[in-house]
């Protein structure tokens, strides 16, 4: 079994010159702070979300590496608040994954990647039903929903045993994952994941995974580290073959800009 979670500096400067072609970017906790704030009324009439945009710094530096490689970001977020979130930065040689795998848009045209029926999102709209009649009984620890098409995000003030079982009790042929992210919980359907989108992205670009560098920080990004060249950014929480140890100030996907551009610049 091949040795995970090896120091960035082992991965040949030299090999990335000659053989990356595209570097996927996860965005919450890699290219930008962790970090949402989110509250929905209880009609939900009204939405407030408040979180973070690239530095500077960064921005500067994706415009540079799109000079050498594809960039993709890859999130749980809908794409539309990705667009906001990354307007600084596109559109030329970009792609955007968004909500765990299930869409890409990319030159200009969204995908939807994964195959989804009326039972299936009736499923998810009886979830979100029970949810929001918990979140009346425990409005201090549910703040309400990201507007999502095809799975389900609520953030928590902590972990809820509850929400999970209101998951399990509607889902008896097992086809959702209930997945906690630090903020709330990812709902969605199992087969489809980020992993998923970046198959697509492959092919689409006619590029090899070994060619494409990913990366993570979450346990979301389990599946998108085993594709092609994973770079954690949190090892503690997933494992990549290569990983970025957290510094204080700055963050992975930072440390790994810079040290792709000194690659590419040699």
């Amino acid at each position: 079994m091949d040795e995970l979670n090896k120091p960035l500096e082992k991965l040949d400067p030299d090999f990335i010159r000659k053989n990356v072609k595209a570097v996927t970017f996860d965005v919450d906790g890699v290219i930008m702070p962790t970090g949402t704030f989110l509250r929905e009324s209880f009609d939900g009439t009204k939405l407030t979300i408040k979180t973070h945009k690239l530095s500077k710094k960064m921005i500067e530096m994706i415009k540079e590496l799109k000079k050498y490689v594809w960039i993709n970001f890859s999130s749980g977020r809908a794409l539309l608040y990705l667009e906001y979130m990354l307007e600084d930065i596109l559109w030329d040689k970009v792609s955007l994954i968004g909500e765990n795998g299930n869409f890409i848009l990319i030159d200009g045209k969204v995908q939807q990647l994964s195959l989804c029926n009326q039972s299936y999102l009736q499923k998810l709209t009886n979830i979100r039903n029970d949810i929001k009649k918990l979140k009346k009984e425990k409005p201090d620890k549910i703040y309400g929903f990201e507007p999502k098409h095809i799975i389900i995000t609520v953030h928590t003030a902590n972990k809820m045993p509850e929400i999970e079982k209101i998951v399990k009790k509607h889902d008896k042929e097992n086809e959702l994952y209930c997945l906690w992210t630090s903020e709330g919980y990812d709902i969605g359907n199992i087969k489809t994941n980020k992993q998923t989108a970046l198959c697509f992205l492959s092919n689409r670009l006619k590029i090899k995974p070994e060619e494409m560098i990913t990366t993570g920080n979450n346990l979301n990004d389990k599946e998108m580290l085993n594709f092609g060249i994973g770079i954690s950014v949190d090892p503690e929480q997933v494992s990549g073959k290569y990983a970025i140890q957290k510094k204080k100030g700055m963050l992975g996907g930072e440390i790994l800009a810079k040290y792709l551009l000194m690659a590419f610049a040699r």
